[in-house]
């Protein structure tokens, strides 16, 4: 409904006389959606009507006019915002590759994936698009369970090292070897699931 009645708040007069064949005042049109008088099929009919007119209006605008126009809708500045930290986590991911001189996914990157996948899920919500939303919302829950996985990791490697920190003060001969069987490897950094 509130699509409805900006669009046909934003229409001017003419062009609402001129797209239907009958003529109406457009107030009288969002008094009427505002209030829920209209019929399921009067309200398809008003929306058929409405995006006429937006269809109109959108092919008198150039390119850059609607560029502009669409800067100034938070919401559009928003979806920006949340394409821009999505895109970050790739770049990110870049850099760290090209530092250590092969593929790595640093763990900020799954940071810059929740939230830039959360910004987006919360546009597309804002959207009603249920394709994006089942992908962002499906997206969040894999970079949350990675998050989960890489954690777990960093909280078993730091009881192994107390572990060893004990059985070397207690002056256990198995502290000397750097490695007993019974223990896993110690990497130099956790491993990120891909």
């Amino acid at each position: 409904m509130m699509l409805l009645t900006a669009m046909l708040a934003s229409a001017s007069p003419d062009a609402v006389a001129t797209t239907n064949p009958v003529n109406f005042d457009y107030a009288q049109i969002i008094e009427r959606i505002e209030h829920e008088d209209l019929s399921e099929e009067e309200i398809k009919q008003q929306i058929e009507i409405a995006e006429r007119i937006k269809s109109k209006a959108k092919t008198r605008l150039s390119t850059v006019q609607r560029i502009k126009r669409a800067l100034l809708q938070p919401w559009v500045v928003f979806g920006f915002m949340a394409q821009f930290a999505f895109m970050m986590r790739f770049v990110l991911q870049l850099i760290a590759s090209e530092r250590k001189k092969r593929s790595y996914v640093p763990v900020a990157f799954w940071y810059l994936s929740l939230v830039g996948g959360t910004m987006l899920f919360i546009y597309a919500f804002k959207l009603r698009d249920p394709v994006f939303i089942l992908g962002q919302g499906l997206g969040c829950l894999i970079y949350i369970r990675n998050l989960l996985l890489i954690r777990k990791r960093k909280w078993a490697l730091r009881e192994l090292q107390a572990l060893r920190r004990e059985r070397a003060l207690q002056g256990n001969p198995r502290s000397n070897s750097p490695q007993t069987p019974s223990d896993p490897p110690v990497p130099d950094e956790p491993p990120t699931p891909s």
